[in-house]
């Protein structure tokens, strides 16, 4: 009596846990299908033909912007307002990069008031003049801490997307920022960026 009870326990066991493997490959398979459902938007995009036109890049932001500009017949690049200091052209290829497929997992539409994304006083403002001579316009708003992303409109369209906090990043720099470390300038004054009332030193990156 006493081996039947014990058998019976085990079977129980083994039972219960079969049940809980199916529940847990049922919960998985349904989380994945919910993924593979979830639409991706293009917030902004770039082919690659746009990417080596870009003339201009000007970027205004908390830490005070930059603004470069593109020879793409020699692929270099150049600061407008301080010609002897040389460009860090690895972090312009990380912006350019993030620009040629910026997209979201989150689009409003039909949006009239911009003020509760934080886009009528953008955190900052990211503008890309193209070969042709047209412009694009990138505002970045509020951070949305629940999603660790932040907002994001696209020229002036009624159209707000989520995008990675890494865009931010990338281009919250100013000048001294993107200064190469092998820049050669020689010149004795140091060239300093002024932006919205702050005085920044163009060559501290350099040193």
């Amino acid at each position: 009596m006493k081996k039947q009870k014990i058998q019976l326990i085990i079977l129980l066991v083994i039972l219960g846990c079969a049940i809980g493997a199916y529940f847990a490959a049922k919960t998985y398979s349904a989380h994945k299908e919910a993924s593979e459902k979830s639409p991706t938007y293009t917030a902004f995009s770039l082919s690659d033909d746009d990417v080596s036109g870009i003339q201009n890049i000007t970027v205004t932001n908390d830490a005070g912007g930059f603004n470069v500009n593109h020879d793409s017949s020699a692929d270099t690049w150049s600061f407008s307002d301080f010609p002897d200091e040389t460009v860090d052209t690895t972090q312009i290829k990380t912006m350019t990069d993030a620009l040629s497929d910026l997209s979201s997992d989150n689009e409003i539409t039909d949006v009239t008031d911009f003020t509760q994304y934080g886009l009528d006083s953008p955190v900052m403002t990211i503008t890309i003049t193209l070969s042709d001579g047209s412009t694009h316009k990138l505002e970045v708003g509020d951070y949305n801490s629940q999603i660790s992303e932040y907002y994001l409109r696209v020229d002036d369209a009624d159209t707000v997307y989520t995008i990675s906090s890494t865009i931010y990043s990338d281009f919250n720099v100013t000048t001294s920022n993107l200064v190469s470390t092998d820049s050669s300038s020689s010149s004795e004054e140091t060239p300093t960026e002024a932006v919205s009332g702050s005085s920044v030193t163009a060559s501290s990156a350099a040193s």
